[in-house]
């Protein structure tokens, strides 16, 4: 794939995503994701603001200046979840219905 389509601010906010990632009980604030991510606090603010408004992140309920990873991200992981459940379980009836055949 050509570099051409790589955008550094959507780098960003998906290594955002990764950083925040273990840090769920404790969050972090700007200032700590800048510093894990080799951005300026300014770049960070503005990822993490991207990310709350999509339900990536949240603020913590405890501390409003720390963020950690929001629904959003375990909606899609259950969503994907469930996928594969659902194939795993459709794959294992294709087995016992057509095993015998082959």
């Amino acid at each position: 794939m050509s570099d051409q389509y790589i955008s550094s601010t959507m780098q960003r906010g998906l290594n955002a995503i990764k950083a925040l990632s273990g840090y769920e009980a404790d969050g972090l604030r700007p200032g700590e994701l800048a510093k894990r991510l080799n951005i300026t606090q300014s770049q960070a603010t503005a990822v993490i603001k991207n990310l709350i408004q999509a339900g990536f992140a949240e603020h913590c309920p405890w501390d409003q200046n720390k963020v950690r990873l929001g629904p959003a991200l375990i909606t899609l992981a259950n969503s994907a979840q469930l996928a594969i459940t659902q194939r795993s379980q459709q794959l294992e009836q294709d087995r016992r219905n057509y095993g015998a055949i082959v």
